[in-house]
């Protein structure tokens, strides 16, 4: 196989509003500076025959119009299909905000806001072709290795920790050791909404740490999760950059132990699959959602006062200001949802690699639904993808949405569309 890899910094200048909590629009607050540096990463692989790229991109998530504008760009510099390019956010909280689609927030924007993402989104762009052409250009002959480990107690379900949660950490480098694909489980959302400083968050510390164990130019390209559900919300002591640093560098622990482990991976031929999936949305009228909410709001109000666990109360407060601002743009919220077709196309995409899967999906999957699919595929080790080729929001399960936690509000699907992913996911492989 030919193998490649390249980082590219994509750190701005301050005075970018950032993205991932609504906290930070309502307060006026925008980047200050910088914690750490943000890189795009990315691998290229052929098998002789067809190539493929992966960027993961320490930002929050990839617009649809943005995937394919940014996919039409890099094939024509680097005469990559646009189908074979995967463009993975890593979900950060603390990177320029890159969505100008993305429901609630939207409602919420300046004219200048709506001005700078666009100009960042410029400049990503840029940024996402020299990645591919670099990591093209580095390309060299090598065969892969593989391997899984564990991590406990970074990472728990942020909707209650007692539910399902995904700790593999798979790993895929190639054989020079330049790089690897890694892929874990978990919100990267250890700083809140009071930080104004651009960072990756853990995962910033996780790759200090493995480029400090393997060598300084080592590529980590982070793949997160089925992580709709998942996060540091129950793990962690406080939202501080030493807290993000102590999680990034346990998962990373993990990760160096491992890397010396790993088995080699015999690959003749890369298979690739793409699959345009139905999802129903849902309709706010039919599911009588805003007596619902405002029901709903009343019980939050009444378990705010009397938990006292930081955790569910950082949960509960969450739920509840998202009630109230859907509450308040409940109007728009409806047009939104009627502008968009009754069934929506939902693109999915799987490379396969001999006894290893990547399904790339364009959603914040709930954990469940991961796990259900690494389970039923008849492979050894099958990599989940979230936030990839494009962004539609939360799918949650069916018990949030009876409990209007703040993940249903703010899907466009009906419930039950879970299911149904999984199971069309499934049934593509087979």
């Amino acid at each position: 196989m030919l193998i490649g890899f390249s980082e590219v910094n994509i750190t701005p200048e301050p005075g970018y509003p950032l993205g991932g909590y609504i906290e930070r629009y309502l307060r006026k607050k925008r980047a200050t500076g910088k914690l750490n540096d943000i890189y795009a990463r990315g691998i290229y692989l052929s098998d002789g025959v067809n190539e493929y790229i992966i960027i993961s991109a320490e930002v929050l998530l990839f617009d649809n119009s943005f995937v394919k504008k940014a996919r039409e760009e890099i094939s024509k510099v680097v005469g990559v299909p646009e189908q074979h390019i995967m463009l993975v956010a890593t979900h950060t909280h603390s990177a320029p905000e890159t969505s100008l689609e993305i429901l609630l927030f939207r409602f919420f924007y300046t004219q200048e806001d709506t001005q700078l993402i666009t100009k960042y989104n410029e400049f990503l762009i840029k940024r996402l072709i020299d990645t591919a052409r670099n990591a093209k250009r580095n390309a060299t002959e090598a065969s892969l290795l593989v391997g899984r480990t564990f991590v406990k107690d970074a990472c728990k379900n942020r909707v209650d920790p007692t539910l399902e949660t995904d700790e593999e950490v798979v790993i895929l480098m190639d054989s020079h050791k330049r790089g690897a694909i890694i892929s874990y489980t978990c919100h990267p959302t250890v700083l809140g909404a009071t930080n104004t400083l651009y960072s990756g968050d853990f995962l910033s510390y996780t790759a200090e740490r493995i480029k400090d164990c393997v060598a300084k130019d080592f590529i980590p390209v982070f793949l997160v999760g089925a992580a709709g559900d998942q996060s540091t919300r129950f793990v962690r002591k406080n939202q501080t950059p030493d807290e993000a640093k102590r999680i990034g560098s346990l998962i990373a622990g993990k990760i160096c132990e491992k890397i010396a482990e790993l088995e080699p991976l015999v690959v003749e031929e890369i298979r690739f699959l793409r699959k345009i999936i139905k999802l129903p949305r849902r309709d706010l009228a039919e599911e009588k959602f805003k007596e619902k909410l405002v029901t709903q709001m009343k019980k939050i109000e009444e378990e705010l006062d009397k938990v006292t666990d930081k955790g569910v109360k950082r949960k509960l407060s969450q739920d509840l200001l998202t009630a109230n601002l859907l509450l308040e743009i409940y109007d728009d919220f409806d047009e939104y949802l009627n502008k968009l077709p009754k069934e929506v196309d939902f693109e999915v995409c799987y490379l396969i690699l001999d006894d290893i899967g990547l399904v790339f999906i364009p959603a914040e999957l709930f954990c469940k639904y991961g796990l259900q699919i690494k389970r039923s595929l008849n492979l050894k080790y099958v990599i989940v993808a979230g936030y990839a080729n494009g962004y539609f929001g939360y799918i949650p399960t069916e018990e949030a949405y009876k409990k209007f936690d703040y993940e249903s509000l703010m899907s466009i699907f009906k419930k039950g569309v879970g299911d149904i992913l999984v199971r069309e996911i499934i049934e593509a492989i087979k």
